[in-house]
């Protein structure tokens, strides 16, 4: 067994030197983009604090805008899927045939939607 001679490092010496440009950081300050840390001792599902209380607070979201689901732009979107997205998968035939039937559904349902929306208007 070898034994080392070298003499022991401090910790004072092994701690990292603090740059001048570098501003101190206060361990209060949260850190963006990370989610809020439970309290210790605090009960793992309080409310809004568990996936239920989330989907219960999105149950109970603000009045969305209808017009955010009518007009061309959903219909150009799911049309581009059907035509370019879809054919570019690797999805066996079967699946293949069941997603673009339900893609057609969906645009015919939402163009028939649109003229109903245009006769009630008119």
């Amino acid at each position: 067994m070898k034994i080392d001679t070298r003499p022991l490092v401090s910790g004072s010496e092994l701690a990292p030197q603090r740059s001048a440009h570098a501003a101190p950081v206060a361990p209060s300050d949260p850190v963006v983009g990370l989610p809020p840390v439970r309290e210790p001792g605090a009960p793992r599902n309080a409310v809004g604090h568990s996936l239920r209380g989330e989907l219960e607070g999105l149950a109970h979201a603000g009045g969305v805008e209808p017009s955010l689901f009518c007009g061309s732009r959903p219909v150009q979107i799911l049309e581009d899927i059907l035509e370019r997205i879809l054919p570019s998968l690797d999805l066996e035939g079967e699946t293949r045939t069941l997603a673009m039937a339900l893609l057609r559904e969906e645009i015919d349902t939402r163009q028939a939607l649109d003229r109903q929306r245009v006769e009630v208007g008119e």
